[in-house]
């Protein structure tokens, strides 16, 4: 849906370090479909045993930081150590990203401090949705962040609803249905 995956370089990286120091990004939805969200891929350094990431998808509220609204959570990883790795993060339950709206992709330490690497010169983001705030803070509040670091979110384009068929539509194929009922019937008596 939105990523800048693979990155050109690992020359570039946010600590984070503790839940007062927050990187998120927003990405903006078009008008259309709606999609549901498959996964989210992170490119993180130092990311070992003890280290407990905090990855979001949270609401916005018209503002230039992301909502408190936490709208879908992921489940961790494992850690490979102190190397740079794509870590893929798979969300706790479905969640479904809704067309022509703005979310944030939050991400933070709850234990120990990993690196989330980024590209230098930073590479835009690209996809079907489009980049549309980066934050950073450090401590009580945001501020405008130009790295944009590495990440995919990945999506199932879910289909418009079938029409659903006129009342009296399905009246004619109930009778229809009884109507045939009734001619079996009778050809079972005879």
């Amino acid at each position: 849906m939105i990523g800048n995956l693979p990155q050109t370089n690992d020359n570039n990286s946010t600590t984070l370090s503790g839940v007062s120091v927050i990187k998120a990004l927003a990405f903006t939805l078009p008008a259309g479909n709606n999609y549901s969200l498959d996964n989210a891929i992170l490119r993180l350094g130092g990311y070992q045993t003890g280290v407990a990431p905090l990855v979001q998808i949270r609401n916005d509220v018209g503002g230039s930081n992301p909502g408190s609204t936490v709208l879908a959570s992921f489940t961790n990883p494992t850690p490979q150590g102190l190397g740079v790795f794509n870590y893929t993060f798979t969300p706790t339950g479905p969640f479904t990203f809704t067309a022509g709206t703005k979310y944030w992709l939050y991400v933070t330490s709850t234990s120990g401090a990993f690196g989330w690497n980024a590209s230098s010169p930073s590479q835009t983001p690209t996809g079907i949705a489009t980049l549309s705030g980066n934050r950073f803070a450090n401590g009580a509040s945001f501020f405008a962040s130009i790295t944009s670091n590495s990440f995919q979110i990945n999506t199932a384009d879910i289909p418009p609803s079938v029409a659903t068929p006129e009342p009296g539509a399905i009246a004619a194929l109930s009778l229809f249905g009884l109507g045939l009922l009734g001619v079996k019937g009778r050809r079972n008596k005879g």
